[in-house]
C-alpha cells in the first residue's frame, strides 16, 4: 500500500499558527513520499464545537493552497462505525460498561491520578448512561515514533481500562480516531507531540480490533513567549493567507529556511519548493518551538 497521510483538525475555532504549521508539516510528509494528503474534520464533541468552524478550517486551507486528496470526511456522519466497533469488544468481552464518576474514580485509584482503579471491570450493567472502557491487562504496548523514538508504556500501570464511548453515548476521542485512521486506509500520521501520550492507548486498541497501526511522527509543538503551546485556550489568534510571508513562517517553524526570493511567493511555490527540501529529522528530539 501507497503513503496515505492525512489532517484531522477538531471544529472548536480557526486555524492558528500552530494547528496550521502541523497541516504543513503532514501535507509535506505525503507529498515527499509521492502519497495522498487526506483531510478528516473530526466533530464529534459538539460542547466543544464553534458553528462554521470547519468550514473556516476549509476555507483556511484552501487559502493557503494546501490541496487534499478525495472526500473531506466529518466524523459524526460515522458515529454507526463508532458503535458497531464498541459492540464488537462489548460482545467479546474486551470491553465493559462504566457508571463511575470522577470522584469516585480518584477515591479509587490509590494515588495515581488519571488511572482507571477497575471498580465496574467485573460489573453487568445495562446500556444506557454509561462509559464503555476497554480492559487493559499488565503488559508492555512499545510503539516506534519517526521523531521520538521508541516508547514503552505499561497502560494497566499508567492509564487503566480506557474510556472508549463517554456516557453521553458519544464516541470518545481514541475510538474514533482508531476506527477512522483504519477505515482510510492511512499509513502515516503526522502529529503535534500533546498526543504522543496518546498514542499507546492507540496501539492498545488497534490490537483489539485487529486493526493496522499507522506510522507515527510526533512534531514538536509551536509555543508563546510564555513557553504554553498555542491554542485557542492560550490565546493564540487565527492565522490568514492575506498577511504577507506567512508561509515562509510556517516553514522557518519546521526547520526550512525559504530562499529569500521565493519568501513572498504564492504558498503553492513555497510548498513545492519544499517538498524537495523536508526532513523532519531536522526536528528531532525537539519538544517545542518557540514563535518569535
Amino acid at each position: 500500500m501507497g503513503y496515505v497521510g492525512r489532517f484531522a483538525p477538531s471544529p472548536t475555532g480557526p486555524l492558528h499558527l500552530g494547528s496550521l504549521t502541523t497541516a504543513v508539516a503532514s501535507y509535506l510528509h505525503a507529498r515527499r513520499a509521492g502519497g495522498q494528503w487526506l483531510v478528516r474534520i473530526e466533530d464529534i464533541d459538539p460542547p466543544r464545537e464553534v458553528p462554521g468552524a470547519a468550514a473556516d478550517i476549509l476555507r483556511t486551507l484552501e487559502a493557503f493552497e494546501l490541496e487534499w486528496d478525495g472526500t473531506v470526511i466529518y466524523q459524526s456522519t460515522r458515529l454507526a462505525a463508532y458503535r458497531d466497533a464498541a459492540q464488537s469488544l462489548l460482545g467479546a468481552g474486551l470491553a465493559f460498561r462504566c457508571r463511575c464518576s470522577r470522584s469516585e474514580i480518584r477515591a479509587g485509584n490509590e494515588g495515581q491520578p488519571g488511572r482507571y482503579p477497575g471498580t465496574c471491570r467485573d460489573r453487568q450493567l445495562p446500556a444506557g448512561d454509561a462509559a464503555v472502557r476497554v480492559r487493559v491487562e499488565s503488559g508492555i504496548v512499545t510503539l516506534a515514533d519517526e521523531l521520538q523514538g521508541p516508547t514503552d508504556t505499561d497502560l494497566a500501570a499508567t492509564t487503566g481500562d480506557y474510556v472508549i464511548v463517554r456516557r453521553d453515548d458519544l464516541p470518545a476521542y481514541h475510538l474514533a480516531v482508531v476506527v477512522d485512521d483504519a477505515a482510510q486506509r492511512v499509513t502515516d500520521v503526522v502529529r503535534g507531540i500533546d498526543l504522543l501520550e496518546s498514542t499507546p492507548v492507540h496501539g492498545h486498541l488497534q490490537r483489539v480490533l485487529k486493526l493496522p497501526t499507522p506510522r507515527y511522527c510526533h512534531l514538536p509543538v509551536i509555543a508563546n513567549a510564555q513557553g504554553q503551546k498555542l491554542s485557542k485556550q492560550t490565546g493564540a489568534s487565527a492565522v490568514t493567507a492575506r498577511e504577507p510571508g506567512v508561509a515562509a513562517e510556517l516553514l522557518r517553524l519546521l526547520g526550512l529556511t525559504v530562499p529569500n526570493e521565493l519568501t513572498l511567493q504564492r504558498p503553492r511555490a513555497l510548498w513545492q519548493w519544499a517538498i524537495e527540501h523536508w526532513d523532519p529529522a531536522r526536528l528531532r528530539g525537539i519538544r517545542t518551538i518557540p514563535k518569535v
